[in-house]
């Protein structure tokens, strides 16, 4: 009989024992899986003038001349330039609409084999790609007519890395929203 009871308990302690070690092995997993993502959030939102835009966490406030705000990240960047209309009659240029604006802005830069717009969610796009200082980048520019102003919201990459943030950087500019007027 008291061999039953010995049986009996051992029998009892092994299971608690081996479902403690499962719930030991699956919190150490939870723990590791937290500590490799993180729980903040894995984008912010930056606003300059009367725009907000979503951006990666990755990037960081940096300066960069005519630039209204500039961002950069380890593997590229992002920059927006704001332009009130009167700014652009006054420069000379005859521009009505945010796909005029683009074109314009495309020629003023010398970007390369001029790319065809494309049109998103309230804004104009194009693609291109640059080589600088040696190495190729490529890039994708948003242009949005936001009533008095237009805005060139622009992100660049290391060429070989595009597809992959290409998704990214639209959602960004899905993102954007105006504040006034």
């Amino acid at each position: 009989m008291n061999f039953v009871r010995m049986f009996k308990k051992r029998s009892v302690y092994k299971l608690y024992n081996k479902y403690f070690k499962r719930a030991g092995v699956l919190c150490l997993l939870f723990l590791l899986l937290f500590s490799l993502y993180g729980c903040g959030a894995s984008t912010k939102v930056i606003e300059s003038e009367d725009m907000s835009i979503t951006i990666g966490k990755e990037y960081k406030k940096e300066t960069l001349a005519n630039a209204t705000w500039y961002y950069a990240s380890p593997d590229g960047m992002a920059l927006g330039i704001r332009s009130l209309k009167d700014d652009v009659e006054k420069s000379g240029l005859e521009v009505d609409s945010a796909s005029d604006y683009a074109e314009a802005y495309i020629k003023a830069n010398s970007i390369p084999n001029s790319p065809s717009l494309s049109q998103g969610d309230g804004y104009e796009y194009f693609e291109y790609t640059k080589k600088v200082s040696g190495t190729e980048f490529s890039y994708i520019t948003f242009v949005y007519d936001n009533y008095d102003e237009y805005w060139i919201v622009s992100f660049a990459c290391y060429k070989e890395l595009y597809t992959t943030y290409k998704k990214d950087f639209i959602a960004s500019a899905d993102s954007v929203e105006f504040s006034k007027k």
